[in-house]
């Protein structure tokens, strides 16, 4: 079994590679969403901000809300941990110390998307500029995926990376998909109503999941088709049902407690027995919070169990890295 200090690590690369890259994506979806919108909707520049529960550190640091401002805070803020820039500096240095586990070439290609971030910086108040440097982002983190794909063994080095790939991608689609609620609300301003299609278009955007929507259901963008794709087609790999499956899978092949392993089954088990669109609106941010908290709780079994196995979990702190 791998050092327990060197699976905390790839498990960290891989959740901050896959919050770098569905940061990019969503502040690039976002951006475009705008531009064909009138200012007069419940969306505004703030919105990515409250997706990531981010609020409060906001305001800490910002005096007013406008474009400036949070794209500043999402992209560039080294004090933001979340910010594109935090998520892709923990991923270098989680990478520069394990270089005796990864492939060669994963340095390279990371600390050179790293540096080509930094230097672009000054340029991100050009909305041009910006969407490139997003691309390019996103690019970077395929091209980072594709190495570990092809190029590592199948130990439990790459068992830690899916699990802590997929635990990422579920809690950030489940943060995206909050905003659902009012896109749904029956109170939604006529406005929103009117520019539905483009709103769910985006959100499929966001999520990268447009096209394969588009050719799994053979169907125009209808909201509820739209929710059920991401929450539970099996095969599509961005939805929350394929992530925590995802997760399942990889725990299983991990020697330690079966009581982890249960856990994560009972989430999968019971998101793919819910039934979707019987969720009421007002209860469709309640039942992401749940799924988050859920996730939370599972990261804080995988850290003490394999982590941290001789830690008093009660005095663990489980987001140390987060």
């Amino acid at each position: 079994m791998m050092l327990s200090r060197v699976a905390e690590r790839v498990y960290w690369m891989a959740r901050y590679l896959e919050r770098a890259d569905n940061t990019a994506r969503l502040i690039s979806a976002h951006t475009m969403l705008l531009m064909d919108l009138p200012e007069t909707l419940e969306f505004d520049w703030f919105t990515p901000v409250v997706i990531f529960n981010a609020e409060e550190q906001y305001t800490k640091n910002y005096p007013e809300i406008n474009e400036e401002n949070v794209m500043r805070f999402l992209i560039a803020d080294r004090d933001n941990p979340s910010s594109l820039l935090g998520s892709f500096a923990n991923v270098r240095e989680n990478v520069r110390t394990s270089l005796d586990l990864l492939p060669e070439v994963i340095w390279e290609q990371v600390n050179q998307t790293y540096l080509q971030l930094q230097a672009a910086l000054p340029s991100l108040s050009s909305r041009h500029s910006r969407q490139r440097v997003l691309r390019e982002v996103m690019a970077a983190c395929q091209r980072i995926r594709g190495v570990l794909e092809n190029h590592l063994s199948r130990d439990h080095a790459f068992d830690f990376i899916q699990i802590g790939k997929h635990v990422e991608r579920a809690d950030m689609t489940s943060r995206t998909l909050e905003m659902t609620s009012l896109l749904l609300a029956e109170d939604r301003s006529h406005a929103l109503r009117r520019y539905e299609s483009i709103l769910w278009a985006s959100l499929l955007s966001a999520l990268g999941a447009q096209q394969m929507y588009l050719r799994h259901k053979n169907s125009r963008v209808i909201a509820r088709d739209v929710l059920e794709f991401l929450c539970q087609d099996l095969k599509f790999p961005r939805s929350l049902l394929y992530s925590l499956t995802g997760v399942n899978f990889y725990l299983a092949r991990l020697p330690g407690p079966d009581q982890v392993r249960a856990r994560s089954s009972r989430i999968a088990e019971q998101f793919a027995q819910q039934e979707i669109s019987a969720i009421p609106v007002d209860q469709i941010h309640w039942f992401m919070d749940r799924l988050q908290a859920d996730l939370t709780v599972l990261h804080g079994e995988i850290a003490h169990t394999w982590f941290y196995p001789e830690t008093d979990f009660s005095q663990l702190q489980v987001q140390a890295q987060s």
